[in-house]
């Protein structure tokens, strides 16, 4: 429930001339400013939309309706009164519409924070999705009256004190009224009001008082009583989310049943851990919850792997053809009985090591060899009897 709370000292306000989504948008901020204190309220356009269901496209218009709505708010006549004094206020001393950040900064008035603020007693609150739900503007301004009397389920208002503060404009007369106004918020407000009744009171001939009564919805049958089982690890991670100031009323016990039912555990705890942190204004509902688990869960994780310079293509494919070659090369040294090798094992071992020593020499000033920059003991000893034949054939 994303629940409105006010100070009934703002029932007693008029907001004639607010039209249907100025209303929305207003009570949309009012529901954000709860328990903010006087601290600046930073607002994105796209989070007050979804709040106040606001549904005109253009950002022109959105900031045409944010400017009316502070306009009309500095028009209101917000007023209160003591045994000692009347005092009539602005409710916010700074509001504004920052069109390239697209957002609204607002903050409240310090001498009247309670009218939104660390309310204990004497306030109304109702949904603001049933708010923003309704269609007319009367009944918008009826629901919010009646919604301060929720627990007697009944109230009575003078006609003509309660026609001022729905806006009533003064030109409709009592038919007009009745057909235009009464009729229809009535039946608008039924399925928010259990069987919502108007009495008109009379005082002689004239209509001086208008009585509305409302019964309590019935008991929704008990349901039988689900025991969910989770691991300590996944609790502790709920538990982390809570601490999250932003996530604290949305993860009620009924929709962490529904997330263990939607995914595994694994996706599930991926998916708080990227809430926890990313997470940084009101989550209006628990479709807009699931979108963000959503996000976190299918966030590809990078992960960095160091691994040694590699050798340049070029190099490490020469170096494997020079093994290969040098491989097949022996192969047919000793398939091929050649004489002077012959002759070079039975040579004194002084005379053996300087032929091996010139081989050496011969094999490090091979042209193809210093292109490729390939002078590894181990090709060398793949090509030995190779270069010993040159050395013996007189090649230098």
């Amino acid at each position: 429930m994303l629940e409105v709370r006010y100070s009934n000292v703002m029932n007693n306000v008029s907001f004639s001339g607010f039209k249907e989504k100025e209303l929305d948008l207003f009570f949309s901020i009012c529901f954000k400013l709860k328990e903010y204190g006087t601290s600046e309220l930073i607002l994105d356009f796209e989070e007050l939309k979804e709040l106040s269901n606001y549904q005109h496209r253009g950002l022109q218009r959105f900031y045409k309706d944010l400017d009316q709505v502070y306009k009309k708010l500095l028009e209101l006549n917000f007023r209160y009164e003591d045994e000692e004094k009347i005092t009539r206020f602005v409710l916010f001393n700074r509001y504004d519409v920052e069109k390239k950040k697209k957002v609204v900064s607002i903050k409240i008035n310090e001498d009247f924070k309670y009218i939104l603020n660390g309310l204990t007693e004497m306030y109304t609150k109702f949904d603001l999705l049933d708010f923003v739900n309704l269609k007319s503007v009367y009944s918008k301004n009826t629901f919010k009256l009646l919604k301060q009397w929720e627990t007697t389920k009944k109230t009575e208002f003078e006609v003509d004190t309660f026609r001022e503060l729905l806006g009533v404009p003064i030109t409709y007369n009592t038919d007009n009224f009745n057909k235009r106004v009464l009729k229809p918020l009535v039946e608008e407000l039924q399925h928010c009001f259990k069987n919502l009744k108007v009495e008109k009171i009379r005082t002689g001939r004239k209509i001086t008082k208008l009585k509305f009564t409302w019964e309590s919805k019935k008991r929704e049958i008990e349901k039988e009583k689900i025991e969910l089982e989770i691991t300590q690890s996944l609790n502790s991670l709920f538990e982390k989310a809570k601490k999250n100031r932003f996530l604290t009323e949305i993860l009620t016990e009924k929709n962490i049943y529904k997330l263990t039912q939607m995914y595994e555990e694994d996706q599930l705890k991926k998916g708080l851990l990227y809430i926890y942190k990313q997470v940084k204004k009101e989550v209006p509902n628990f479709s807009y919850l699931i979108k963000i688990l959503e996000t976190g869960i299918q966030e590809q994780e990078i992960k960095i792997k160091v691994v040694s310079d590699e050798v340049p293509e070029e190099t490490e494919n020469q170096s494997f053809n020079i093994e290969e070659n040098t491989k097949d090369e022996t192969k047919d040294i000793k398939e091929v009985e050649n004489p002077l090798l012959s002759a070079y094992a039975n040579f004194p071992e002084a005379v053996k090591n300087g032929i091996l020593e010139s081989a050496k020499e011969l094999y490090l000033k091979d042209v193809n060899i210093k292109k490729m920059n390939a002078t590894h003991e181990k090709f060398f000893k793949a090509a030995e009897k190779q270069y010993i034949l040159k050395v013996l054939g007189g090649e230098k």
